[in-house]
């Protein structure tokens, strides 16, 4: 495992058009795709991104700062929305050279924070497909509980389950912030 970033280095910001082709290159596999954006088709374009961002919200980009330069290597939005309700996590991808060293964490900690503090929502959930083992134990350590399992099949007929994770306002405030 590589060392994590400092989040000195790491920032946010919402997404922007020249962003897309970079998000476009994530997903290294259609397999890949399907769990992080399961109605995309291989190989994932920047009309097929575009074509979501009416129906989802507050499109976030993870920047890293290197020699002076910023590059996207993280992206998630709202799936879906209810003003007051709640709200799903969705598309959370990383660049896949950068996995595994917080940036991931931050970005799903920007999402949750952005919920809670800005959008003034009582809950929060994200959906996570069971082969993605990396995600599941972020998603625990930052609070979130599975409250629900369905069962899907992948584009190549494999069953697999998808969990729905929550955290509510209350024990998100209330949780102790966890060292990484």
């Amino acid at each position: 495992m590589s060392s994590p970033l400092s989040h000195a280095v790491l920032s946010h910001r919402p997404l922007a058009d020249a962003d897309i082709p970079t998000l476009c290159g994530f997903a290294r596999t259609a397999e890949e795709l399907y769990f992080l954006f399961p109605q995309a088709v291989w190989p994932l374009t920047p009309d097929q991104v575009r074509a979501t961002l009416g129906i989802r919200r507050d499109p976030t980009v993870v920047t890293l700062a290197e020699n002076g330069r910023e590059r996207v290597v993280g992206y998630a939005n709202y799936a879906t929305f209810e003003d007051g309700r709640t709200a799903s996590i969705g598309n959370v991808s990383v660049d896949p050279a950068l996995r595994r060293r917080g940036i991931a964490e931050y970005l799903v900690r920007t999402m949750i924070d952005r919920a809670f503090d800005h959008h003034r929502l009582p809950e929060l959930t994200l959906y996570c497909f069971n082969t993605n083992t990396p995600a599941l134990l972020l998603y625990a350590k930052l609070g979130m509980a599975p409250i629900a399992l369905e069962t899907r099949v992948t584009p190549w007929g494999q069953p697999v389950a998808l969990f729905k994770l929550s955290v509510d306002h209350a024990s998100w405030c209330s949780a102790a912030p966890i060292a990484a």
